[in-house]
This record gives structure tokens, sequence and C-alpha cells, in this order.
């Protein structure tokens, strides 16, 4: 098995390259979903398709009604950090802490120019499917229909924008019907799931962070907190993790299960570590040390051991 730093990689090619060519040498099933909007990466003529896309994978029994799920919900190049956790489960010895009754599923996507799913939270898909008012006749009670139907096919939810920059406004690479169907296919007989998003953030230097992303006082916030041993002092400062739904927001698609939802935030550089001379090269998507990448990957493995802990309770 390699080494968990030899798995990180510098770009979205090279990430894909690699998970496909590592879960064909097992044998495993790859779902592909080509990106929506126009953000070429790659310019190679052979090794797959050029330009961005989402692989999606699932281990473990087909029949297990438990499942993890490892989709990263961050924006930019950050969500390769989703790409190398996804990597050392199939290509290094992740694979061998997963359950027999447990499966989990690996959302493999990153987009290097904006942000990777639409900006609906879990449960606001809902209401963004919900047929548009019975206006009456009239050129702007027709123009918000279509806008109505558009947010529904895309899945974005146009207010979840207000307050965000501009440079953060781009398009996402994969519309929320991606999410659905991941989530009929992999999902849809699961009654119990839990949601693990691995993100960077400005946090101290291979330190790490697991906020819950479900509502305060839920039933799913209560399993969070057993689950994970969360820090609420350490969540707190976790600031970077903002301006993106858990997963994507996948977790609310699982309509007949019990979802749990964790964001584990590791740390790249913290004030200290600057002052300090810490530093990374700056077209990199996280720190060039393997110090850091192991420790990146320990605390994204120990997170999934607890998922895989916490669903098999019988609580």
């Amino acid at each position: 098995m390699a080494g968990a730093a030899t798995l990180f990689s510098e770009d979205i090619d090279a990430a894909r390259d690699r998970f496909l060519a590592a879960c064909e040498r097992i044998g495993l099933r790859v779902v592909s979903h080509p990106a929506r909007v126009s953000t070429r990466v790659s310019t190679r003529v052979s090794g797959g398709p050029s330009g961005l896309c989402c692989d999606v994978t699932r281990l473990g029994s087909p029949e297990a009604d438990r499942a993890v799920v490892l989709c990263s919900g961050a924006a930019g190049p950050a969500g390769l950090l989703g790409c190398a956790a996804a990597l050392n489960i199939v290509a290094g010895d992740g694979i061998r802490d997963l359950p027999r009754n447990v499966a989990l599923v690996l959302i493999h996507a990153a987009n290097p120019k904006g942000p990777v799913w639409p900006g609906f939270a879990a449960g606001e898909e809902t209401r963004a499917a919900a047929p548009p008012p019975d206006w009456s006749d009239g050129v702007l009670a027709a123009a918000e229909r279509r806008f109505a139907e558009y947010q529904t096919k895309s899945g974005t939810d146009w207010r979840a924008l207000s307050g965000r920059t501009l440079a953060s406004m781009a398009p996402p690479a994969w519309g929320g019907d991606v999410l659905r169907a991941v989530a009929a296919d992999q999902l849809k007989d699961a009654a119990r799931v839990c949601v693990v998003d691995p993100r960077t953030g400005p946090g101290r230097f291979g330190g790490h962070a697991l906020i819950s992303c479900d509502a305060r006082h839920s039933a799913a916030r209560d399993r969070a907190e057993a689950w994970f041993a969360i820090d609420a002092a350490a969540a707190a400062e976790a600031v970077g993790t903002a301006g993106a739904p858990c997963g994507g927001g996948i977790g609310g698609l699982a309509k007949s299960a019990q979802v749990t939802n964790v964001l584990v935030e590791v740390g790249t550089y913290s004030m200290a570590g600057v002052l300090s001379g810490a530093r990374r090269d700056a077209a990199s998507a996280y720190p060039l040390a393997q110090t850091w990448r192991v420790s990146a990957w320990e605390a994204l493995r120990a997170t999934l051991r607890r998922a895989y802990a916490g669903l098999q309770r019988d609580d």
C-alpha cells in the first residue's frame, strides 16, 4: 500500500486519473457525471474524457442498509482534500476499516474555479421543487414561473447567494440533479446515513476540528456530538466552513434514512504558523509538507471510523 502522503494530488486531472485507476484495479464500478459548466482543466487525448467529472463508487456489501458518504462541499481547490481521502481509502489502507455491515459511498469531485454543488442546504431542495404559485397572466408572472422552473431543474436557491462575494458566485460545476441521482442510486435502501465532508481551513497547521452540520437541539445533532465527541469551542473557531452545506446537501436527499452530518476541517495555517515561517506553494491546494498530509489523512480516517461505529449503534 502507498504511503498516505503520496496519495495527495496537486491538480484535478492527476487526482481523477489516480482514483479511476485505483478503482479499476480492485474492480469497483464507477458512475461518472460530467460537469455542466465550461471549466475545462485537461488537454489530454487519452486516459479518459477531458474536463471535470464527478465520479461515484460504492464499497462494501450491496445489502448494507447503513452507509457513510464521503463528499466534500468545499469550493475551489480545497476539494482536493476529499479526493486525497478517497484515494487513501481505495489505494491505501483505509479500505481495511470498513465494517461488513456498513457501505461507503465515495463522491470524488472537485472544481478548481468555483463552487462544486448548488447553493441549497439539506431540506431546501424540497421547497425549491415546489410548484410555482398560480400567478395571473402577464409577462412578469410568466418570467417568475420560468425562473422558478430553472431553480428546480438546477437545484440552485438564489436566495442563498445573498451576502456572498462576487468571486464566489461562479456557477456550480454540478447541478442538484447529480446529487439526486447519486442519492437515488446509492442511498435508496439506506436506513441510516452519515455524511462526512472533508475541507481545509485557516486553523492550526495539521490540526482539525469536527463540526456538526445539523440543527441545534435536533436528534441528528445529538448523534453527531455523541459519535464524534465534538469540541464545541474548537468547532466555533473553525471559520473556514461557512458558505456551503455539508456534502453539498446530499443528506437531505436520503428521504427514508436517519441522517447525521459532520464536517472535518483540517487547519492549513494559523497566524502563528505564518509568523513562524510555515509556507506552502501558492499553486498548491494544501500544504506540501508530508507531515501535514499524514495528519490530514489520520484525522479523516479517525472520523470515518467513528462514523462506522456510530452507524452500528443501537440507539
